[in-house]
């Protein structure tokens, strides 16, 4: 039996990548979709989908507040939308920074809070995921936009999941590794960089947007009725790694905890 029957999804971030994922699996699965993209996700996620398509820029408020006041139904959100923005410290700028906080933690605030009135006002006890990141977990050099973007993220998602409980609502999210997709093709030809960062992976292998998107899909189904304020790594070890690694130090240094 498909596990997401007749529940309405959104998905944000849909015309590619984890969110395209998403939306073949949640057709799969039997939900209703609804995919939402700055660009026509209906000629990106790669299926024929007897869903709605919504050409969408969350980081627009009154745009995501009309989109989603139109909806009469919904059981779950995913919120997929996101952008890099890289550089360090010292070579990110004011407008790069403002961009990525835009999207990544504006536009997945706005989304969980015009969605959660649709849920509230229909008494229907739903799912949001969105979408945190490893380095949101761990922190890193050189993308310190994104990565504190991510790390907003799972703290809005805990905040969220506060909120939002006594009426059901449940609100968890995902961290991904390493995954292969548009967003991480530079790193194809990165030499020697790329086998460096696949080597923090304790599965020493990058991941696929189809594996993050099952977790999402259980996180949506009653399978996970029970859980939310969690953010589940989806990173093939990469945060288990790094928590090691300052074990590992804190030993080295004579600590005890």
């Amino acid at each position: 039996m498909n596990k997401l029957t007749e529940k309405t999804i959104l998905v944000t971030g849909a015309s590619s990548g984890i969110g395209a994922a998403v939306v073949r699996q949640c057709v799969q699965a039997g939900a209703i979709v609804i995919a939402a993209d700055r660009v026509d996700p209906a000629t990106h996620t790669g299926l024929d989908l007897p869903h709605q398509n919504l050409t969408l820029d969350v980081s627009d408020g009154a745009a995501v507040q009309a989109a989603i006041a139109g909806l009469k139904h919904l059981d779950g959100v995913v919120n997929a939308a996101g952008i890099v923005g890289q550089g360090s410290l010292q070579q990110i700028d004011q407008q790069k920074w403002q961009h990525v906080m835009d999207v990544n933690v504006t536009g997945t605030m706005l989304v969980c809070k015009y969605a959660s009135e649709v849920m509230l006002a229909t008494n229907t006890q739903g799912s949001i995921v969105n979408l945190c990141s490893a380095y949101g977990l761990t922190g890193g050099p050189g993308n310190i936009a994104y990565n504190v973007s991510k790390s907003a993220i799972w703290q809005l998602t805990r905040c969220a999941a506060a909120d939002l409980g006594a009426s059901g609502i449940r609100v968890n999210a995902v961290g991904p590794g390493y995954i292969e997709t548009p967003m991480t093709d530079m790193l194809k030809n990165a030499g020697a960089f790329r086998d460096q960062f696949i080597a923090m992976h304790l599965l020493k292998r990058p991941g696929q947007a189809e594996e993050v998107a099952t977790a999402i899909c259980f996180l949506l189904s009653d399978d996970a009725s029970y859980i939310t304020g969690a953010t589940l790594p989806v990173d093939g070890g990469f945060t288990a790694r790094a928590h090691l690694a300052r074990c590992a130090g804190r030993t080295n240094l004579g600590g005890n905890q």
